[in-house]
């Protein structure tokens, strides 16, 4: 059990520390941001401009919510349901062709699209097994 522990508690720092990069790149430049979610033609400018300011501080509230033992399971399904909307705005904007970069984390670590979905991937099954666990020792009363 121990190592299982030490597993989980590694995939939820990665998963933690991407959301709380991606949230700092965001901040740093909100308007860069809401250009970035514009591209991806999923919705309209108003909307990403309220997008561009809200979800940052989403990302960090969530990373940091994720290690608290009363926040952690509402954390954990909205970190999962946030990277689930996150792959699907970048497989969608991919499979139409669009040429653009994701905008994950600001203008410094921009990456492409089928980076970004192999990352949102990774990160989703990540998280998704981190909540799957903490669900399972909750029930036998194992929670830290």
């Amino acid at each position: 059990m121990k190592s299982k522990v030490n597993g989980v508690m590694l995939a939820r720092l990665a998963v933690s520390l991407v959301l709380l990069v991606a949230a700092t790149g965001k901040l740093l430049d909100p308007a860069g941001f809401g250009a970035a979610i514009e591209r991806y033609r999923l919705v309209p400018p108003l909307v990403a401009g309220g997008l561009a300011l809200y979800l940052p501080w989403l990302e960090l509230a969530l990373a940091l919510a994720w290690w608290s033992s009363r926040w952690r399971r509402s954390a954990g399904v909205l970190i999962c349901a946030l990277l689930a909307v996150f792959v699907f705005a970048v497989a969608s904007s991919w499979m139409r062709g669009l040429d653009i970069r994701c905008g994950c984390f600001g203008k410094a670590l921009d990456s492409s699209l089928p980076l970004a979905l192999a990352r949102n991937v990774v990160l989703l099954l990540a998280a998704g097994w981190v909540w799957r666990t903490d669900q399972n020792r909750k029930r036998v009363g194992e929670f830290e």
